[in-house]
């Protein structure tokens, strides 16, 4: 069997001219969906499909810098996406982010090489900012850094995308990716009030203004939200269930919500954010309806049937 040549050796030249655009993608990704990316991660990806030769997982560190470097080159107040290469352990950046965070959070503290070990909380607080704002940023907001950054577009359905095959997979169970809504696929009032709680967060909640919204978010686990708010502070997954929901139905939303729950919280890396869940109807639910979701601290929002 003849061994296929690797495209490029995995030369630190070559690393910082073939490596960086494909791992902002990735991190791009990895953004939106409130996740992150192991060194490991990215070394695979690297030499599987960007066709380095075996790169040492210590140079992944150089890749994640150089490119924050060269994002900062274009736009110095840039969130530092850096801080989502982590490591498989503690799923923490490890120290060679701690000038860029330094700078940022004006702690030069943060530069010791020492810094993480001796106080893991605070290196900890700080990453969490970092990663706060790296997840408030928008799709749009990302192509457009991409375009300064390497001059070259990156058109919106390239990032979904590169999001779907995040969480590509062999099997496609009932009720998760595209076969969330049964063979008969989504019925239109459902698709009219997810739609409308996707445009609309601050009619459900005012502390909800300004937050990047977006709807049928996959999770890791396969599943498909139907729309989450992402807030600096926190994070609100929303079922949503319209007006032909029959308490079956409703019981199950709320099932739903505390799964989604759970593993959006465990996407997240960040300690001590709050994930929430609220279940959007168009009517009020049965007093049983009612006692489960309090029982499992989630929230309701009886949606209008007249809507703008």
């Amino acid at each position: 069997m003849v061994k296929r040549t690797k495209r490029y050796a995995a030369t630190n030249e070559n690393l910082l001219k073939y490596a960086l655009a494909p791992t902002m993608r990735w991190l791009i990704a990895a953004a939106l969906d409130g996740s992150t990316m192991t060194y490991g991660a990215v070394k695979a990806r690297l030499e599987t499909e960007e066709g380095f030769s075996t790169v040492f997982a210590t140079r992944i560190g150089l890749v994640a810098g150089a490119l924050m470097h060269r994002i900062q080159k274009a736009d110095p107040a840039a969130p530092l996406i850096n801080v989502l290469v982590v490591n498989q352990q503690d799923q923490m950046p490890s120290e060679g982010a701690g000038p860029f965070m330094a700078r940022r959070f004006k702690n030069e503290n943060l530069i010791r090489t020492d810094y993480k070990q001796r106080h893991p909380a605070k290196w900890r607080e700080y990453f969490d900012r970092a990663a706060a704002e790296v997840y408030a940023a928008s799709a749009e907001e990302w192509a457009l850094l991409y375009q300064k950054v390497f001059d070259t577009s990156l058109p919106q359905d390239w990032i979904a995308a590169e999001r779907d095959k995040r969480h590509n997979g062999n099997e496609d169970d009932f009720g998760a990716g595209g076969r969330k809504y049964g063979p008969g696929g989504e019925g239109e009032l459902h698709k009219s009030l997810r739609l409308w709680v996707t445009a609309n967060p601050e009619k459900l909640r005012r502390s909800c203004k300004g937050a990047r919204s977006e709807t049928e978010v996959c999770l890791d686990s396969g599943d498909r939200i139907d729309v989450v708010y992402h807030l600096v502070d926190r994070t609100i997954v929303l079922e949503v269930k319209s007006r032909i929901s029959n308490d079956v139905d409703l019981r199950r939303g709320v099932y739903q919500c505390i799964k989604y729950r759970a593993v959006k919280a465990a996407m997240d890396v960040r300690e001590n954010v709050p994930v929430e869940a609220i279940l959007v109807t168009e009517g009020k639910p049965s007093g049983e309806i009612m006692a489960l979701l309090r029982q499992h601290d989630i929230r309701h929002f009886n949606a209008p049937l007249v809507r703008d």
